[in-house]
């Protein structure tokens, strides 16, 4: 990873420093070494986040990475990145020597922790990009599975109006049961065009985040699939470090503040092991709140998430059964039907109930996979250490 340095620009006194630099006037000053600044712990980055890959599921893969590589927005980070970087490596040679001498003091510290801050800011959206792109693919699947639930019950629901409609004409029932199996399919008709026009805007907006055509999309997703059975990663101990880039990001963001306003690694050693020191300066004890309040949010927040998960899989279990009982049920009043011995009423709300438990198992598995990506996202998945020096992108950007 790149590491270069520069000085920041300042105006008045700097400017006198600078004209004495280059006119080459001698001085006594002894310039003041400062090492990097830490206010927390390191916290090293994964090797590779990138959870998805575990997933089971290629298209999932091939879509996030089409997601990742489309993002205008994550192209012109890297690439404003790059841009300071050079910026700063460039004014660094012109004027790290004499200057340094003159003001007595090394920006570097500073300037290292600003840089690690943007590198930091990077990984996260490109984190948020993956969970992005996850979600949406989540939600066409969850549509396409209802959808293709819908348009079999259609068919049946249409052929037990033709049924009724011969039990009637060999007069065995009367025309209500042929007017209710006409109204049902009627119903479902109309929530298959609904869902239908859904799932067209679900795939739209995934289609756009891909950067694909609705017809690439279309072939990659086929006919029919289920929603990605995801399974979330081992609970981290209580006392784990987080390798969640946003905090790393706000880390670096107050190292760098706290250089910039000369606090030492003593210091903030000091301030850590007694917080609440009447001697502590104000700037470090906020920065320390700051940070400690952002890590406890964030804990506090994925316990919050496993807690809810937990219940997902005895609700699954639940449905499971509901759904099993209630095809038995619609098997059971159907032949009961042909055979003269129920009423349609029964098959009716057999049929409904059937379709309502299927429906309630999809969105059941989506819900599940949907937390999980965000899960995964909470617990700092999504971003690896080499986004912390990104390729260069090749978006125009302002």
């Amino acid at each position: 990873m790149r590491n270069h340095t520069v000085l920041r620009r300042g105006g008045g006194p700097l400017v006198l420093v600078l004209a004495c630099a280059l006119a080459g006037c001698a001085t006594s000053a002894v310039p003041e070494t400062h090492t990097n600044l830490t206010i927390a712990p390191a916290v090293e980055a994964p090797a590779d986040g990138d959870w998805w890959k575990n997933g089971g599921d290629p298209l999932l893969i091939n879509l996030i990475e089409r997601g990742i590589a489309a993002d205008t927005d994550l192209a012109c980070r890297a690439a404003r990145l790059h841009t300071q970087e050079e910026t700063d490596a460039a004014a660094s040679r012109r004027l790290a020597g004499k200057v340094r001498a003159l003001v007595g003091k090394d920006q570097s510290s500073e300037r290292d922790a600003a840089r690690m801050a943007w590198a930091y800011a990077y990984a996260q959206a490109r984190a948020d990009r993956a969970t992005e792109v996850a979600l949406a693919y989540v939600q066409v699947r969850r549509l396409q599975q209802i959808l293709v639930l819908r348009t079999e019950r259609l068919d049946q629901f249409r052929d037990n109006a033709v049924i009724a409609e011969f039990r009637r004409q060999a007069g065995l029932v009367t025309a209500i049961d042929g007017g209710l199996g006409n109204s049902m399919a009627g119903v479902v008709d109309a929530d298959v065009a609904a869902t239908r026009a859904r799932f067209d805007a679900a795939r739209a907006n995934l289609a756009g985040l891909t950067g694909m055509t609705d017809t690439e999309l279309l072939t990659a997703l086929g006919e029919s699939a289920p929603v990605p059975a995801l399974a979330p990663g081992a609970a981290l101990p209580a006392d784990a470090p987080l390798h969640r880039a946003d905090l790393l990001a706000l880390q670096s963001r107050l190292e760098a503040s706290l250089a910039r306003d000369s606090i030492t690694q003593a210091q903030l050693d000091a301030a850590r092991a007694a917080p609440e020191d009447a001697e502590t300066a104000p700037a470090l004890r906020e920065a320390l709140q700051k940070l400690d309040k952002a890590e406890q949010g964030a804990r506090a927040e994925i316990a919050s998430h496993r807690q809810a998960m937990a219940a997902f899989d005895a609700r699954q279990s639940g449905l499971d059964d509901t759904a099993a009982q209630a095809k038995r049920a619609v098997t059971d009043a159907r032949a009961a039907y042909k055979a003269g011995f129920g009423d349609f009423a029964t098959l009716y709300v057999a049929e409904a109930a059937a379709l309502a438990a299927d429906e309630a198992r999809v969105g059941l598995k989506a819900d599940r996979a949907a937390a999980i990506i965000r899960l995964h996202k909470l617990e700092g998945g999504g971003w690896s250490a080499a986004d912390l020096d990104p390729p260069m992108g090749t978006a125009a950007c302002d």
